[in-house]
């Protein structure tokens, strides 16, 4: 933006610059020709006084010295024609068709003193002519053959300046330009960026104030809009939690009264009203613990985002063994997986030492979220783990052969509460994958959710690649 506006003003400035340096420029050309013009109207009047005088004394030896005089010094013809008598100097031509013109007009007593405008880049000489005698007759003629040269190289001079002066005035004004658009711009940017990270950790900074008044109220304003926001999703969050927490204990002892209620009917109760109050309390509690640690997936989120770089987090996080964590996570989830019919395999390639920056605890709660899912919706067929190490990040693939999902399906995979199975024939609150994602970010990793080759979804985590040894776990 601070290069378009200052294209925009330097283009004003360019055009202004241009405007008025033709204005001084013309000036400068104007004062350069009166100022000559007067200087040789003085001149021929003073040779008209002496042809005058020659012509009464009948002498004219001497304006000839004058003539050739001037004409060496100033190297411009001269000629006055006396009655009869006609004397020249310098290099004017009598026989010249412009000097004969001027000629004419003068013996009718029609003078000529304009020279034109000096253009320093032009080449030929003015011509002035102007005629002398009583109110009732002509008595003789002076003409002098302006040379411009010298006025040019004047001209030229002045121009020069001009244009020297315009290209320093204008360099000083576009750099005056610059700095005021940067100062205006600056706080632009500044808020720019504070609105974007906003945006990207949902908590506020302090956005300094500066530039015109009316940006620094817009900084005020921004930033106690900021703080707003954030101690309203802080409350949220923190309503969500304790929420979720403090309804645990009402259904804990609704679970308790329920299996009194078993005990005391005994042989009378309703099994399947039971069944289905107590599916409805697994339900709840599932429910509950899901929101609970959604809940701290997104402090999580919010705490990495606001404090540090994808490389101090990274340098932070715990050191893991991989393959290892992979390898009990497997065995963990390897009854499910032998009721279900459903098969673990796991491709760690030569990956055994490779480290993954991330905290040990929330990668296994990532990894066991994406086994469930898998063994969720894919049970009955096999379960393919790959491990793949790059220089910076490691990729763990846990590819099903489920039934998959569409791209518009894929796209809310990781939306809070959107479950595959709408009906909700299949266990699950729709929570899964939002925490699995929110803690990928948290750790500066990712999650990529996407259609496998053949039928099926392929989940993919990328992690930072840790450095130096593990800080614990299995296998540390």
């Amino acid at each position: 933006m601070r290069w378009r506006v200052i294209a925009i003003l330097g283009s004003l400035l360019a055009l202004l610059v241009v405007i008025v340096s033709a204005v001084l420029m013309q000036n400068a050309s104007v004062d350069a020709t009166q100022e000559l013009r007067l200087s040789r109207e003085a001149s021929l009047n003073r040779f008209i006084q002496l042809g005058a005088q020659a012509e009464a004394d009948a002498e004219h030896s001497k304006v000839q010295l004058e003539m050739d005089t001037y004409s060496e010094l100033y190297d411009e013809g001269l000629l006055l024609r006396l009655g009869t008598v006609t004397l020249t100097s310098g290099q004017l031509d009598p026989t010249a068709p412009k000097v004969v013109r001027a000629l004419e007009n003068t013996e009718l007593n029609l003078a000529h003193t304009d020279i034109p405008t000096i253009n320093p880049f032009a080449a030929d000489h003015a011509l002035i002519a102007r005629p002398f005698g009583n109110s009732t007759q002509v008595l003789g003629s002076a003409l002098m053959e302006v040379n411009l040269d010298t006025s040019r190289q004047l001209v030229l001079q002045r121009w020069a300046m001009v244009v020297l002066l315009s290209l320093a005035s204008g360099a000083a004004l576009l750099l005056l330009a610059d700095r005021v658009t940067a100062w205006v711009l600056k706080p632009i940017h500044r808020l720019n960026e504070a609105t974007k990270e906003l945006a990207k950790t949902k908590t506020s900074a302090p956005l300094e104030a500066a530039g015109p008044p009316e940006l620094r109220e817009l900084a005020h304003s921004f930033s106690k809009m900021s703080d707003v926001m954030t101690a309203s999703l802080a409350a949220q969050r923190e309503l969500i939690a304790e929420t979720s927490h403090q309804l645990r204990n009402p259904v804990a002892a609704l679970r308790l009264r329920v299996d009194l209620l078993k005990l005391r009917l005994g042989s009378e109760a309703n099994p399947q009203a039971v069944q289905a109050v107590e599916k409805e309390l697994r339900r709840v509690e599932s429910l509950l613990d899901a929101v609970l640690r959604l809940a701290s997936a997104d402090h999580r989120l919010s705490e990495q985002a606001a404090g540090s770089t994808l490389a101090a987090r990274a340098a932070d996080a715990d050191a893991v063994r991989v393959r290892e964590l992979l390898i009990e996570e497997i065995e963990r989830q390897s009854m499910a997986a032998r009721q279900s019919g459903t098969e673990l395999l796991l491709d760690a390639g030569n990956n055994a030492d490779v480290l993954i920056a991330c905290n040990e605890f929330e990668l296994q709660q990532m990894l066991a979220e994406l086994y469930e899912n898998c063994l969720k919706y894919a049970a009955g067929s096999p379960i393919e783990t790959t491990l793949r190490a790059a220089p910076d990040l490691v990729e763990i693939t846990i590819r099903d052969h489920g039934p998959g999902l569409g791209e518009a399906q894929l796209a809310q995979v990781t939306e809070r509460f959107w479950r595959a199975d709408p009906n909700g024939t299949t266990p699950g609150t729709g929570l899964g994958m939002a925490i699995v994602e929110r803690l990928a970010r948290a750790n500066g990793g990712e999650l990529r959710v996407a259609a496998a080759a053949g039928g099926g979804l392929s989940f993919s985590l990328l992690m930072p690649r840790g450095q130096g040894h593990s800080g614990g776990g299995p296998g540390a």
